[in-house]
């Protein structure tokens, strides 16, 4: 679990940067102030919706299953399932996905 945190921590910050460039951009008048709010809205959802699954993680232990795979299932359903219960954007869908990808990938050295 202390993959997946950090690379949802990631995520959080990755995106508090994107939405730190949008003000950039919006302060020098390269972006109408429309696109400026409804970009900056999407951004806060997002980062909100990531920063309320990190807690979840910490339910999931990791030797409550028989091998990474099912952990990976499980740990996937879980964040995927309190998403949509939270009716975080669709976006945060994807990442999770992906992230947990990723870390098979890493754990299994397997080729991407």
């Amino acid at each position: 679990m202390t993959l997946m945190r950090a690379e949802l921590e990631d995520c959080i910050e990755g995106l508090e940067h994107l939405s730190e460039i949008l003000g950039d951009r919006f302060s020098k008048n390269e972006i109408t102030n429309y696109v400026f709010s409804e970009n900056s809205a999407l951004l806060a959802r997002e980062i909100s919706g990531l920063r309320s699954l990190v807690p979840v993680l910490g339910g999931i232990k990791s030797g409550d299953f028989p091998d990474v795979y099912a952990l990976a299932r499980h740990t996937e359903k879980t964040l995927l399932d309190a998403a949509r219960e939270w009716e975080n954007p669709e976006a945060i869908n994807g990442i999770i996905a992906r992230k947990i990808r990723k870390i098979l990938t890493y754990i299994l050295d397997l080729p991407e």
